[in-house]
C-alpha cells in the first residue's frame, strides 16, 4: 500500500478498535473492512474483522474463519488468530484434528497462553486422549491461576474418566463448550456458540 493509503488504513483500523471495545460490532466491521480495502495486507485489521464477526453473532461463528485465516496467512506468528481459528474449528466445524493443530500453533508461539491450553485440552478430550487433555488442563491451571476454580473441576472430571466406569464423570464433562466455561476474557472474546433451537417435527 502507498504511504497515504497506509495512513488511511491505520486511521480506520483505530476506529475499528474503538468500536470493538464499545461492543458496536457493525461499526467495527465497517471500519476494519475500510482499513483492509486500503491496505489488504494489514493482518491486525483482518483479525479485528474476525473478532467483530464473533461479537456480532454472539459467539464463535463461521464468518470469523476467513478473516482469521487471512490474518494467519499474512502473519504466521499471530497467536490469537491461531486461537480464533481453533475455536471456529472446535465449536462450529467440529473438526477437532485441525482445531488441535491451531491450538498447538498458538502454544508454540506463547507456551503460557492459557486459553489455548484450555482449548487444546477440550479437543484432546473429544479425541479420546484423556492423558493429553489432563496434561493441558493442568497447564491451564498453572498458567491462569484458575480464578474461578473451573479448571481444577475439569481436572477432577478427567481423572474420574481415566479411573474407568466405576467413577462416572458428571454429565457436563461430556459436553463441549458452555459446560467447561473459559475465563471472563475468553467468554467476552470467544464465547461458546448458542445451541440452535430444536426444530418442530413434521406431522
Amino acid at each position: 500500500a502507498q504511504p497515504s493509503a497506509r495512513a488511511t488504513a491505520q486511521a480506520r483500523f483505530a476506529e475499528g478498535e474503538g468500536f470493538l471495545r464499545q461492543g458496536q460490532f457493525d461499526k467495527a466491521l465497517a471500519a476494519y473492512r475500510a482499513a483492509v480495502k486500503k491496505d489488504p495486507e494489514m493482518s491486525a485489521a483482518w483479525f479485528g474483522i474476525g473478532m467483530a464477526e464473533n461479537g456480532k453473532h454472539g459467539g464463535v461463528c463461521e464468518a470469523a474463519y476467513a478473516p482469521f485465516k487471512r490474518c494467519v496467512d499474512l502473519d504466521p506468528d499471530h497467536m490469537r488468530a491461531h486461537y480464533g481459528l481453533g475455536d471456529v474449528l472446535r465449536y462450529v466445524r467440529k473438526d477437532y484434528a485441525r482445531a488441535e493443530e491451531r491450538f498447538r500453533a498458538a502454544i508454540r508461539l506463547a507456551p503460557n497462553f492459557e486459553l489455548a491450553r484450555r482449548g487444546l485440552a477440550g479437543v484432546l478430550e473429544k479425541r479420546g486422549d484423556l492423558d493429553g487433555a489432563l496434561r493441558e488442563m493442568l497447564a491451564y491451571v498453572r498458567a491462569s491461576g484458575d480464578p474461578d476454580g473451573s479448571g481444577k473441576a475439569h481436572v477432577a472430571r478427567l481423572r474420574a474418566q481415566k479411573d474407568g466406569p466405576a467413577a462416572k464423570p458428571a454429565p457436563a464433562a461430556q459436553k463441549d463448550g458452555p459446560a467447561a466455561k473459559p475465563d471472563a476474557e475468553a467468554q467476552a472474546r470467544f464465547p461458546p456458540p448458542r445451541a440452535p433451537a430444536p426444530r418442530p417435527r413434521a406431522r
